[in-house]
């Protein structure tokens, strides 16, 4: 095998994860795997209330595009602060996964709530005046989320704009890791909707 090969097998190896992170897997992969076996006391709601969670809102979601959840949410990881024109802000710069800002929980047909995944979340301003780029974790950028001036859609759901990443560590989502809505789970009756696309 030549040089050439293997400096790009190499290449691949170091850059599988960004590559392949729109890909949707059945499994994450080890180092995910290793993080959702970190996170496992915070599948008991319990638990996240009495480390700092509070919920933060419905379950949320999309008329095609799925669910969010339930969002149980640090403040002080988000350095939430007083709402601006009724929005929820902060200046948080925070960008860990043990412990993550923001738990993702959807009903769990019993009654209960089960962990479905993280969000990473930053709000522009605060992160924008240190930073000349957008949060990354493993590679991958996170979305950045602003309401449509054009539109009047609500992108930003309740808050300033901000830069956010979900996670979805304990559920598989058909439409990639990372994706924002996950089409296989539901919040069932009595939903919190986004009603635009």
């Amino acid at each position: 095998m030549s040089k050439l090969a293997y400096a790009m097998m190499a290449i691949l190896c170091v850059t599988g994860s960004a590559v392949t992170a729109d890909v949707p897997r059945t499994q994450p992969d080890q180092a995910l795997q290793q993080l959702a076996r970190q996170l496992e006391p915070y599948r008991d709601v319990a638990y996240a209330t009495s480390n700092g969670y509070i919920q933060a809102s419905p379950c949320e979601a999309h008329p095609t595009l799925g669910a969010m959840g339930h969002h149980y949410v640090r403040p002080d990881l988000l350095g939430l602060g007083p709402p601006v024109n009724g929005r929820v802000n902060g200046t948080g710069t925070y960008t860990g996964v043990n412990p993550p800002a923001i738990l993702l929980y959807v009903p769990d047909g019993q009654g209960g709530l089960q962990l479905a995944g993280i969000e990473m979340l930053v709000f522009a301003a605060a992160w924008d005046a240190a930073n000349n780029h957008p949060p990354m974790y493993r590679g991958r950028a996170y979305n950045y989320m602003a309401d449509d001036p054009n539109t009047a859609q609500d992108e930003a759901h309740g808050f300033m704009p901000h830069y956010d990443l979900h996670v979805w560590l304990f559920e598989n989502n058909p439409s990639g890791l990372y994706a924002q809505w996950n089409p296989a789970l539901s919040c069932g009756v009595g939903t919190f909707r986004h009603v635009h696309e």
